[in-house]
């Protein structure tokens, strides 16, 4: 995937981990073969310092937040899924990801209530149970506000756009006999 692309699905999304969540990217970084060199370098040396500073109460406020991340995202998922956004799902998931980091950054007493309860549920990596999945959809629904709902419309409606008049400018006009 070229600079631009990502850079554009990077302003989007706000977050590294969404653009893995690109059909088109998982594929690309697959054909990476052995002949091309991939470095971490100066980036990882820094993340590396950032958490080896952390306190055991900041670690597990991380790790709280990532399994409450990883819950809701998978709702998230699930939710969007049904419906039915075709070629506009990745962009809107990437938004709609980042909507809900920036409305859970500081939780009101209401949400983290709620949140609190979903963190009671069993669940395992990669699983999430039908009530833990229904109480997240609950939290996710409360969550977004309607400028939100707007945006997600907004960037399906405009993925998908794009995709067509992509699709049209690829394929070379002939006239029809």
């Amino acid at each position: 995937m070229d600079d631009s692309t990502l850079n554009a699905q990077y302003a989007q999304s706000g977050d590294l981990m969404d653009l893995c969540n690109s059909e088109a990217g998982l594929r690309e970084s697959a054909q990476v073969g052995d002949e091309d060199e991939v470095e971490a370098g100066l980036v990882m040396k820094e993340y590396r310092q950032q958490v080896s500073t952390l306190t055991l109460d900041q670690t597990q406020q991380l790790r709280q937040q990532m399994k409450v991340q990883s819950i809701l995202f998978t709702a998230l998922r699930h939710w969007m899924e049904s419906w039915d956004l075709g070629a506009g799902f990745d962009d809107t998931y990437a938004i709609a990801r980042r909507l809900v980091r920036n409305r859970l950054a500081d939780p009101g007493p209401i949400q983290q209530s709620a949140i609190d309860r979903l963190l009671v549920e069993d669940i395992g990596p990669g699983s999430i149970s039908q009530s833990a999945e229904q109480q997240a959809i609950t939290i996710l629904a409360e969550v977004f506000i309607p400028e939100d709902w707007q945006t997600m419309a907004e960037v399906a409606s405009q993925s998908v756009a794009l995709r067509v008049m992509n699709e049209r400018q690829s394929r070379p006009q002939t006239p029809v006999a």
